[in-house]
């Protein structure tokens, strides 16, 4: 399989041809709108407000709203269908996801569900939705082996935590309050006494994870929907330590435990399903692109001279050359330790869990 990509390159290649295709259909329909009018030789598309609008500056615009995503899309489906093999196991899964999203658009539309389904998934650059369904199951992977291969870089954790609420929140002090103070001896008896896990179910006030142990699932360092001060003090940690009260403005009083901090630990305690997919689909969503990439230099990529190609599919995967100095975005922060769960597509809609002390339940168990 190391040479697919390589050998087959024809499959990128028509990427453009379907973007040539598109837009040519498009032409062709509008085409005879002003039959026979001509501008500098050109065929002029239509006109608007009496501007004239010929093929070639028609060709251009919709180029570029809409021929890097097609190649884009069809990029990363070589790619993926290179490097991943396509089992019984990932069309089952697909098709199961294809129904739920079925009935999920029929309960939201009723009898017009099929024309606000094909809408959505036009968007994905599909129009066969198991097709789309199994190519995001290889993608997934692609980018959790992406995840595992640089695990010591990425701080890759498995984390669980305890949460006391700030007695009042909309009046925080600078130190625990005595209400505060009590509760958080409550947590600290207990984890002297018993489990992490025992003590989280019996005293933590985030009613999400509680009745998990506390657990919050697979984190790295880039997951910036954590509130910012629980991240810098879960990663510090590592394997089996408990932290010390960490304060959030935005929540409480944390007590933190790291379960695993080693490739050994964490796969040991997630036999039941992959723990870096559980983390791409969850906690870090920036890595794919940068997985994609890789993989498909390790199938052998050739672009065959076409530097423009190249250069629009790095560009559409956010991959920075060499010459160009990577600008360093400030990172999100936002109102929960944990907030948004896998990124939702418009055609497979996901629910977002949310360990707030609030409301949803946790993803990533």
């Amino acid at each position: 399989m190391g040479n697919f990509l390589k050998k087959n390159w024809f499959v990128v290649l028509v990427a453009v041809a379907f973007a040539c295709i598109s837009i040519f259909y498009i032409y062709d329909t509008n085409k005879g709108k002003l039959k026979g009018k001509k501008v500098n030789g050109e065929d002029v598309v239509y006109e608007i407000n009496k501007e004239d609008v010929t093929a070639s500056a028609f060709y251009d615009e919709l180029y570029k709203a809409n021929g890097q995503n097609a190649i884009l899309t069809l990029f990363e489906r070589a790619v993926a269908d290179a490097g991943i093999e396509t089992t019984n196991e990932i069309k089952d899964t697909a098709a199961a996801q294809a129904r739920q999203v079925i009935a999920n658009f029929q309960n939201s539309y009723g009898s017009d569900y099929q024309s606000y389904l094909d809408s959505a998934l036009a968007e994905t650059g599909y129009t066969d939705l198991e097709e789309y369904l199994i190519t995001v199951q290889k993608l997934n992977q692609v980018t959790a082996e992406y995840a595992k291969a640089n695990f010591d870089d990425l701080k890759i954790r498995q984390i669980s935590y305890i949460l006391v609420k700030f007695e009042d929140s909309a009046n925080i002090t600078e130190e625990p309050t005595d209400d505060e103070k009590a509760r958080m001896k409550a947590v600290d008896d207990a984890l002297a006494s018993g489990s992490f896990a025992d003590a989280a179910i019996a005293h933590s006030e985030d009613d999400s994870s509680a009745p998990n142990g506390g657990e919050l699932g697979i984190i790295d360092k880039n997951s910036a929907s954590l509130d910012s001060q629980f991240l810098e003090a879960a990663l510090a940690l590592k394997e089996g330590e408990t932290s010390d009260w960490v304060r959030s403005e935005n929540f409480g009083y944390f007590r933190i435990m790291c379960t695993a901090a080693t490739i050994e630990t964490l796969e040991a305690n997630n036999t039941d399903s992959d723990p870096y997919v559980q983390l791409v689909q969850t906690y870090d969503t920036s890595l794919e692109g940068n997985a994609v990439w890789e993989k498909a230099q390790a199938l052998g990529i050739d672009f065959k001279g076409d530097t423009a190609l190249e250069e629009t599919v790095k560009s559409s995967l956010g991959i920075i050359t060499e010459s160009e100095p990577e600008e360093t975005a400030a990172p999100e922060e936002t109102s929960s330790p944990e907030t948004t769960a896998e990124p939702e597509t418009t055609a497979e809609p996901e629910e977002t869990s949310a360990p707030e002390g609030e409301s949803s339940d946790s993803e990533g168990k």
